[in-house]
């Protein structure tokens, strides 16, 4: 067996690069080779050997100066605590190309301090090992929008003067018309006979709010996923025949987490939201369908919080400016009257979004307790009579019932 150590990202992290044994005997484990843990436990200056029934190809942990691994054979090794902390923890076989992980917590002084558990928390039974987690996702978009122009059409014996799109061609060449209306801008037109003028503005400013806020139970230590969306049917042709397939992608909101705690007054949380939404702005003729194009909002990360904690776990402040202007050359540059010979454009877009999450320890209600009111409870035998449809029904059915509240 061969065995060297890489540094990656100058110490950041360590890998380790183990040699394999021939490919048919990895493949006849894969079905039974079993995910890492979430999260393991070590203590300061103490070991914990790791197995494998798959042959480890490469180790890689996160922070060195926390803990440290050290190969125990072809598919086994040894996780070293160094220092009170949490990293992660990637391990690679021959049967996937993408590593398995877990967060390693290294105990010490400090930390035990920090737990303030005598035993290990699953093994404590007065500590809830389930996890309620609260995302959420909130999105603001502005935009701002100017656009201001004139459309002059002129025509004499010798000569034509004609904006761009102001005049129409007919069948045989002769320029008819003048500048037309457009119902995009706000237009103001004068003049007569052979010279017409049309002054086209517009200035427009805009508004979106978006708000998700799924909410997911889990057992500690175990992943758990959440999608409230669809799936969009994406034509895929076949290379060489006419033949299409269908594939679907998912769109909505999702979220996937896994949950694990670590003490009272801890829990250790990887947790992935998402949120999709169709663009048809940007969409694709792919084998004659128009496929749209998906907006996407995702993040992928691991904090360690408190019951009831809040973090932002992700934000974003975007800020888009464009200019542009259109003009006849040299008199478009006239101050006041240029103005008849220009086309300007602005536009600004400002975004902000963020997304929160906040884990709480949950039990289950008792057996037998009355459950909360549903949402919509009170609307799903709605059945008014004529006079209160005719006198007393205004419509106001947007308020927020139930669970929901």
């Amino acid at each position: 067996m061969s065995r060297r150590c890489v540094p990656l990202y100058k110490r950041a992290a360590w890998t380790l690069i183990l040699s394999s044994l021939p490919f048919e005997m990895v493949v006849a484990n894969c079905s039974v080779l079993e995910p890492l843990p979430a999260v393991l436990e070590v203590a300061q200056g103490t070991q914990k050997a790791l197995e494998s029934v798959v042959n480890i190809s490469r180790i890689a942990v996160g922070d060195p100066t926390i803990a440290d691994v050290h190969a125990n054979g072809s598919n086994a090794f040894l996780l070293t605590g160094m220092a009170p902390g949490t990293t992660s923890l990637m391990v690679w076989t021959a049967c996937s190309k993408q590593p398995r992980q877990s967060m390693v917590f290294v105990k010490g002084k400090a930390t035990e301090g920090f737990t303030g558990a005598s035993v290990v928390p699953s093994e404590d039974p007065t500590l809830s090992s389930q996890v309620q987690t609260e995302i959420r996702f909130v999105e603001v978009n502005r935009t701002k929008l100017q656009e201001a122009s004139t459309s002059i059409f002129g025509v004499g014996t010798n000569f034509l003067l004609a904006s761009p799109g102001s005049f129409l061609s007919n069948a045989e060449g002769l320029i008819t018309g003048g500048p037309v209306a457009n119902d995009k801008y706000f237009n103001i037109g004068f003049g007569g006979g052979r010279v017409k003028a049309m002054i086209n503005a517009l200035e427009g400013s805009g508004f979106a709010y978006t708000l998700a806020r799924p909410t997911l139970v889990a057992l500690s230590g175990q992943s758990a996923s959440f999608l409230a969306g669809g799936e969009v049917p994406i034509p895929i042709p076949s290379s060489g025949s006419d033949n299409v397939s269908i594939e679907y992608k998912e769109f909505g909101v999702r979220l996937t987490l896994t949950p694990t705690v670590v003490g009272r007054d801890r829990i250790l949380l990887k947790v992935a939201p998402e949120v999709s939404e169709l663009d048809y702005t940007n969409a694709v003729n792919i084998a004659g369908t128009l496929v749209p194009g998906l907006n996407v909002r995702r993040t992928d990360t691991s904090i360690s919080l408190a019951d009831g904690e809040s973090f932002v776990i992700s934000g974003l402040i975007s800020t888009r400016n464009s200019s542009q202007v259109n003009k006849f050359p040299g008199l478009g540059d006239i101050p006041i009257l240029g103005a008849f010979f220009r086309d300007s454009n602005i536009s600004r877009e400002e975004r902000e979004l963020l997304m929160i999450v906040t884990p709480r320890l949950v039990q289950p209600l008792a057996a037998n307790a009355p459950l909360p009111s549903l949402p919509g409870e009170k609307l799903r035998n709605y059945d008014p009579n004529w006079y209160r449809l005719y006198f007393l029904e205004n419509g106001n059915t947007n308020r927020r019932s139930g669970l929901s509240q």
